[in-house]
């Protein structure tokens, strides 16, 4: 998950982290954030090799370049995977970072530039996708809460039904499904760590009240 807005938002999404770089905040999975930092600690200072690695280097070469200058770090690591994108995109922070939300979210970027050549050619993305991601962002957005209103978690306490003002959005669960929770407790009967689609109601608490802090 990668949403990008000039408004703040304290995110109840599991797993978001929160960058900022000028008049924009960035939110980032937990995921995406990781993979991010292990891409720039190797990369940083070699970003021409990563773009190497990416292939296609001349598409989308200026967006790639402008994104990387601009966006915070670690996100900035993610601009050679716009060279992913089949047709032109423009120097737009949300354009970009919308991208970016549903490359990451069906490709490990981490691992991509580990896999034969032929299998990186063979991988891109239409700029049809923008569909896909403003539909994620929307519903990232109705599940956030506009930052200055996050004393009314600490007020409001437990609230019935009746009184939707102070109520909590229903849906709770991660917006990028694709990054599933991994439970660390063994089943026995399958030999795998059981995967959840999204976190409990104790978790969701407990990081509400760790981010309005």
């Amino acid at each position: 998950m990668i949403v990008a807005s000039k408004e703040r938002y304290l995110p109840v999404v599991v797993n978001t982290l929160v960058l900022s770089k000028d008049d924009w905040y960035f939110y980032l999975h937990r995921d995406v954030y990781d993979q991010a930092v292990i891409l720039t600690d190797r990369y940083d200072r070699a970003v021409g090799d990563l773009m190497e690695l990416i292939g296609n280097k001349q598409r989308n070469e200026e967006a790639v370049r402008w994104f990387y200058e601009q966006a915070p770090k670690p996100l900035h690591i993610l601009a050679p995977y716009l060279q992913l994108i089949d047709g032109e995109i423009a120097r737009d922070i949300e354009l970009i970072c919308g991208v970016l939300h549903v490359v990451t979210a069906m490709i490990q970027v981490r691992q991509f530039v580990l896999k034969p050549p032929e299998i990186r050619k063979s991988v891109s993305f239409s700029l049809t996708i923008k569909e896909e991601y403003e539909m994620a962002w929307e519903r990232f957005f109705v599940s956030a809460l506009p930052y200055e209103q996050r004393g009314l978690l600490l007020q409001a306490g437990p609230r019935p039904a009746a009184q939707p003002e102070l109520a909590i959005p229903v849906s709770m669960t991660d917006t990028v499904p694709l990054f599933p929770v991994q439970s660390d407790r063994f089943d026995p009967l399958s030999g795998q760590a059981p995967v959840r689609t999204g976190s409990t109601d104790d978790e969701r608490t407990a990081t509400r009240n760790l981010l309005s802090r």
